[in-house]
């Protein structure tokens, strides 16, 4: 009889403990996808933060790059409903940039603020940036991220991996071939996208094509405008024809 008694009294208990977990808030949670990013390449990773606060909802988020291992270049893709502010820093030694080319100034921190406050959504918020190239060397890249709430609750994700707020790794994987895809700062041996997918920033192509397009498409809208200001002005305005009436001759009888 006790028996049974205390079973019922753990079945109990598990129910109770089960419901509370099904009621609780769903805990916090910032992701990057991909997870990983070939050493040398451009990669484009958006960055994914849960809302997990009842009554409120996220209005900042920052994303702080690495110190010790930098990234050349770091880009804000553009995102409905956020305005992104981007800081930079002066690095002790130049690293390789697009094209190859040595910077010596990179991003330190991207920050978004939400143009439109708006209702509480439980909506997870994504954010994406493009980058590269990406360190040769290490195994891993470590982004600190402080999300902060309508409520005025700020969370910093910088701890280790097993840490109450740990922070986002993008793991290292590879080595790009140089010049695989015409440009210095290397990318894995694979065929060229077609023309129209580089210009789409949701294609999941590399930074350099999304980067390049932009700037052949500024270019080539800078070329023709030039090319029809020239033109108006060398083509003459055409001259205006005016008719002189014709005289009718007058019979002698009239």
């Amino acid at each position: 009889m006790f028996r049974y008694r205390r079973t019922a009294v753990v079945a109990l208990g598990a129910a109770v403990f089960g419901a509370l977990a099904l009621a609780s808030p769903a805990s916090a949670d910032v992701t990057a996808s991909p997870t990983e990013a070939t050493r040398g390449d451009g990669a484009k990773v958006t960055f994914r933060l849960t809302e997990d606060r009842p009554g409120a909802h996220t209005t900042k988020v920052q994303l702080i790059a690495p110190v010790d291992n930098p990234i050349g270049e770091i880009y804000p893709m553009s995102q409905d409903d956020w305005a992104p502010a981007t800081e930079t820093r002066t690095l002790d030694r130049a690293v390789a940039g697009l094209h190859g080319m040595p910077v010596d100034e990179t991003t330190a921190s991207i920050t978004w603020s939400r143009v439109e406050p708006g209702p509480a959504s439980t909506a997870p918020v994504e954010l994406t940036v493009s980058m590269g190239p990406m360190p040769t060397t290490g195994d891993s890249l470590s982004f600190t991220v402080v999300q902060t709430y309508s409520d005025g609750t700020v969370v910093r994700w910088a701890d280790p991996a097993g840490g109450a707020h740990p922070a986002v790794t993008v793991k290292l994987v590879g080595q790009a071939v140089p010049g695989a895809n015409g440009h210095h700062g290397g990318g894995q041996q694979q065929a060229a996208p077609p023309a129209a997918a580089a210009q789409t920033p949701a294609d999941g192509g590399s930074s350099y094509g999304i980067l390049a397009a932009g700037l052949l498409a500024g270019l080539g809208l800078g070329v023709l405008g030039g090319w029809l200001v020239l033109r108006s002005r060398r083509t003459p305005a055409p001259t205006a024809t005016v008719e002189t009436p014709r005289r009718e001759k007058v019979g002698a009888g009239a």
